[in-house]
């Protein structure tokens, strides 16, 4: 049994409040989870990884506060087959991310979401960058010049190591593996930053990459001299990410009054039994597991987080100039469908920025904004 105390995490979420008065982790809410791409574990291979790297591993769903709301007519309005034991995502929509917006089911969900008492939460992670960002932080930790520099400098860095590791992801593959990342060995640390460098090279000129590469391999050199990167030593070879239970712990001890609902899965309910969450040295659990077909408000999470995956792997896919031509051709059904979803982010934003959180790049969580944007101009 591991015993975990959030006391340090309390200030955190104090400071947070802070920085934003619309914070809230008082309330009492009642959270709904389900999750997509959950991939147990990220390693790497000698030619690729376990799992594709594009898409998210999200967790979430519907939120409350107070009495449930009724959700009965939005299942009704579904029209199933009556061997349908639960509503279910594939049940609403199906294909990729474009092909989902031209469902009409899903249009009903996301009006009835909308015009509700229920928001949405979700902890989405992209595993690319969750893998390469500790490169960053170790180079940095070896600078006292770069650590004064900020957060901002700091993310702008982990955004453009994230950026060149997309476009050059087979070398970065080879290069991973060959040196057994993130478990480096101290006599291999210099020739990993020379061949990591060398990626660079290609890139360095341009106005887009200049600044964050340079800047990161001028931080390296600093860290070949010292023969260490922290973070992406002592560590398993090979394996990434070696599982997702502190994402799952993570809302119980944030939201700690609040209660969470997980969708019944016998290795996270296994995994979160190994913990004792303490606060201040007195323990509480505020989590139960439930099957989703006693739960509505469990499969309609199923549907929300099924399409946030879909999204988030079509995001991570595209560039902007890509997701500006499809939304140009898009259906009436499909631009009302996104301007639902957009509408339902931004309510539950409002209502409580800490009901989204996500660990990505500052480019992929930026492409929300630009999408906003396009959409108000239709």
């Amino acid at each position: 049994m591991i015993d975990f105390e959030i006391a340090e995490i309390e200030v955190a979420n104090q400071f947070a409040q802070i920085l934003n008065p619309r914070v809230d982790f008082t309330t009492p809410y009642i959270f709904y989870y389900d999750e997509t791409n959950n991939i147990k574990t990220f390693y790497v291979r000698e030619n690729d990884f376990n799992f594709t790297f594009t898409a998210n591993f999200v967790l979430g769903g519907l939120l409350h506060h107070g009495i449930v709301p009724d959700v009965q007519s939005l299942i009704d309005s579904f029209k199933l087959q009556k061997t349908a034991k639960e509503v279910k995502f594939k049940h609403i929509a199906f294909g990729d991310f474009l092909d989902c917006l031209k469902s009409q089911k899903l249009n009903l969900f996301f009006r009835f979401l909308k015009d509700s008492d229920l928001y949405v939460h979700y902890s989405s992670l992209n595993i690319l960058y969750w893998s390469v960002v500790d490169i960053v932080d170790s180079a940095i930790m070896n600078s006292e010049v770069a650590m004064r520099l900020g957060s901002q400098f700091t993310s702008q860095l982990k955004n453009d190591l994230y950026k060149l590791c997309r476009l050059e992801i087979e070398a970065v593959i080879k290069l991973f593996y060959a040196f057994d990342y993130p478990n480096i060995k101290p006599e291999k640390i210099g020739d990993f930053i020379e061949q990591l460098s060398n990626l660079f090279e290609d890139y360095l000129p341009t106005p887009e990459f200049h600044f964050g590469l340079e800047s990161l391999r001028q931080i390296l050199r600093e860290s070949k001299k010292k023969g260490a990167l922290a973070f992406v030593m002592d560590e398993e070879d090979h394996v990434l990410l070696a599982d997702l239970t502190h994402f799952y712990l993570r809302p119980t001890y944030t939201f700690k009054n609040s209660t969470h609902i997980f969708d019944n899965e016998d290795s996270i309910r296994e995994a979160l039994d190994q913990y004792r969450i303490l606060d201040n040295g007195v323990e509480f659990k505020n989590y139960s597991f439930v099957d989703s077909q006693d739960n509505q408000l469990t499969q309609l999470s199923d549907i929300f987080i099924g399409f946030i995956g879909k999204y988030t792997h079509y995001r991570n896919i595209h560039s902007i100039e890509e997701i500006k031509a499809d939304i140009d051709s898009f259906s009436s059904l499909q631009l009302e469908n996104l301007k639902f979803f957009i509408d339902i982010i931004n309510k539950s934003d409002q209502k409580n920025p800490a009901f989204l959180h996500s660990t990505d790049s500052y480019e992929e969580i930026m492409k929300f904004g630009t999408l906003c944007e396009i959409i108000a101009k239709k």
